[in-house]
């Protein structure tokens, strides 16, 4: 069970950093055209149809199992230097090794918890295809939308369509994206090290105790904090 915890952490993990990095506001916040919607609310529900997210879910957990050890331990956090110095070895190996009846309880979860959770996210499956209308609305015109819709009839189209978004999950792609994650760890110092020196230049952060009342009293409003109690 800790291995689902920790699969479904890493999967949402993505959301949570996206979330808490401050960002422009996005494109679905902008008003888009009543018209060019309505013509692109058709092609959202033939890419995401009904039940996309339950389908999603088993091969999501199935290929953390897949996934070696020291990738899976960097993406929940671990050193990348040390994790390096790991071996190859994937998490379904090693845990054959633990556990012999891994597999057994790996097809327990895929079958029941990750289907329960396929259930759960299928109830913002019309939020999200809401938002995915508006995305479409916004980014194309008319006569595009007409094409996209035009292309999602046909028998190749509609293939593509359903499928589009449980290419997230198809072990061909993911094999690539596990592949690129030692080469993305090791080329973040220098990534990084493009806006330090920008960052550098600018004043550093104040503290609590650098704020006036008023300043201190609006942030712990903020954070649903007693004032009293922060004062």
């Amino acid at each position: 069970m800790r291995l689902a915890f920790l699969s479904l952490f890493l999967l949402a993990a993505p959301v949570a950093v996206q979330a808490q990095t401050p960002a422009a506001p996005v494109a679905a916040e902008q008003p888009v055209d009543p018209a060019l919607l309505a013509k692109a609310q058709p092609i959202a529900a033939l890419i995401l149809p009904d039940g996309t997210m339950e389908k999603m879910m088993g091969p999501m957990m199935d290929s953390m199992t897949k996934m070696p050890i020291r990738e899976f331990l960097k993406v929940g956090g671990i050193d990348p230097e040390r994790a390096e110095g790991l071996g190859e070895g994937t998490m379904e190996e090693m845990m054959a090794i633990l556990d012999p009846n891994f597999r057994k309880r790996m097809d327990v979860i895929v079958n029941t918890m990750m289907p329960a959770m396929g259930r759960f996210m299928g109830r913002y499956e019309p939020d999200m295809r809401a938002g995915m209308a508006e995305a479409f609305a916004y980014r194309y015109n008319a006569n595009e939308l007409d094409q996209i819709a035009a292309f999602l009839k046909t028998p190749t189209g509609a293939k593509f369509g359903e499928g589009f978004m449980q290419l997230a999950t198809d072990p061909h792609y993911i094999g690539r994206m596990q592949k690129i994650m030692p080469d993305m760890m090791k080329a973040m110092p220098e990534i990084m090290q493009s806006s330090q020196a920008e960052l550098a230049k600018l004043p550093k952060p104040r503290t609590y105790k650098d704020l006036t009342k008023a300043e201190r009293d609006r942030l712990t409003a903020l954070l649903g904090a007693d004032t009293q109690k922060a004062n």
